[in-house]
């Protein structure tokens, strides 16, 4: 569809991480252009609005990915607070403090221990 190598140097102008997300650029801003015209201001419009929404949306997969490394893990409590947990890790919390907290808001019962492994295991991954 479009030519490898001017695409190739395309994502690498923009800072995407595969060619897809160069083909998606392309693609939106020919719609962008078919609905809002081609002048300095709207096509300036266009490309730092794409552009913007295209790193956004490349921040948010590394994060799931980050979030999706669970694997070997068979605590199901533990399993499905484990976004929360890393976020309360995030805001500063430590292990016995996050396991308080999740026993408050949730009544979830896991050990400070087991936070505290989840925890090492997911920051040596990610």
């Amino acid at each position: 569809m479009f030519p490898y190598a001017k695409l190739k140097d395309l994502q690498e102008l923009l800072g995407l991480e595969n060619k897809k997300d160069a083909e998606i650029f392309l693609v939106r801003l020919t719609g962008w252009i078919k609905k809002n015209g081609a002048t300095k201001t709207s096509l300036i419009k266009g490309i730092t609005l794409i552009y913007k929404q295209l790193h956004k949306h490349q921040e948010v997969k590394k994060e799931e990915i980050k979030k999706i490394k669970l694997t070997g893990i068979k605590n199901k409590i533990l399993l499905k607070y484990a976004t929360e947990i890393l976020e309360l890790h995030k805001q500063g919390l430590g292990a016995r403090k996050i396991s308080n907290v999740l026993y408050e808001l949730h009544k979830a019962k896991i050990s400070h221990s087991t936070i505290h492994r989840f925890l090492k295991k997911v920051l040596e991954n990610g």
